[in-house]
């Protein structure tokens, strides 16, 4: 079988979301779609905006405790304004180490300090998702023995990186050509990933995690509503959950293409009809991918104002 040439492999997943995209744009009944949309209130916009402002606030805050965790405490302002910067980039898959460029660009910080922060953010997340999941999934009675497997997944990786299961996969990797990470590297690494698990942090991030999943969820929900469709709330989280888990496993950037079809997916499932589920899955992911690519826009060029009027002064300094 021909190998994919190495140059092609990169635009593989640009070329499958466009696949995905062109399959849903087959289906899709646009014109009732068009019509759908054109009917939006403004009480849901703004409902939908405020719940966006709130998602991004609580990612932002957790981002605030999960370095004071890790024993890196800066202003909450700069921090926001690297975690809100760098959500253009977070989309891209392994995306989120940005959020650590970031950070050492406006605090100095460096990477290899915060680099903890892109394993914990996964885990936290998975963690609360997966436990909604479950939850809904019991309330349904669908779909249960793969989220109980996911959250069981979430737990055995919360013991491996406690026990400092990070620092030896760095000692496996160190035994290939060309890598070479120092043991003391990877001791510190170990040790802010358990200083994150600890019981005083982890259940403070772990709750506003839960507090996370359950505003996409009300956003999923909300979208639903605002285009004349209905949903309950287990179908609410695991229409946000779902998509966000599979978008993941991809690998695609935001999932795209694939975590639409998984979210009309499960608006079929609840008897939702074509027409309103794809009008309802466009407007939650507006309101979460798209709102956030927002967001990250202005703090970026906010962040490249600041850092050129901080310049001069550092070099007179």
């Amino acid at each position: 079988m021909p190998r994919i040439p190495r140059q092609l492999r990169r635009f593989l997943p640009f070329v499958i979301s466009i696949a995905l995209i062109i399959v849903l744009i087959g289906y899709a009944p646009w014109n009732d779609v068009g019509d759908i949309l054109d009917d939006l209130t403004f009480t849901y916009l703004l409902t939908l905006f405020l719940l966006s402002v709130a998602y991004y606030s609580l990612k932002t805050v957790r981002f605030w405790y999960l370095l004071k965790a890790m024993e890196i405490h800066q202003p909450f302002r700069v921090v926001a304004l690297s975690y809100i910067s760098a959500q253009p980039v977070s989309i891209l898959p392994g995306g989120e180490l940005y959020r650590s460029r970031e950070l050492e660009r406006h605090t100095g910080v460096p990477i290899k300090r915060s680099v903890a922060q892109f394993t914990m953010q996964g885990l936290l997340e998975g963690a609360a998702m997966a436990t909604l999941a479950i939850i809904s999934a019991l309330f349904l009675g669908k779909l249960r023995i793969p989220f109980i497997c996911l959250g069981i997944l979430v737990i055995l990786g919360i013991v491996a990186i406690y026990k400092g299961g990070i620092a030896n996969a760095g000692r496996v990797l160190n035994k290939l050509p060309f890598v070479e990470v120092h043991d003391q590297t990877l001791e510190k690494l170990s040790h802010r990933h358990r200083e994150v698990l600890r019981w005083r942090w982890f259940s403070l991030l772990y709750g506003i995690s839960i507090v996370v999943e359950i505003v996409g969820s009300a956003i999923a929900y909300f979208s639903v509503a605002a285009v004349g469709g209905h949903i309950g709330i287990p179908q609410a989280v695991l229409a946000y959950v779902i998509p966000i888990i599979i978008g993941f496993v991809s690998l695609l950037p935001a999932g795209l293409g694939i975590s639409e079809q998984s979210a009309i997916g499960i608006m079929l499932l609840s008897n939702i009809k074509i027409a309103t589920a794809v009008a309802g899955t466009l407007l939650m992911r507006v309101s979460i991918v798209g709102t956030g690519l927002v967001y990250g826009g202005v703090a970026l060029l906010w962040g490249q104002r600041r850092l050129k009027r901080l310049q001069p002064a550092g070099k007179k300094a």
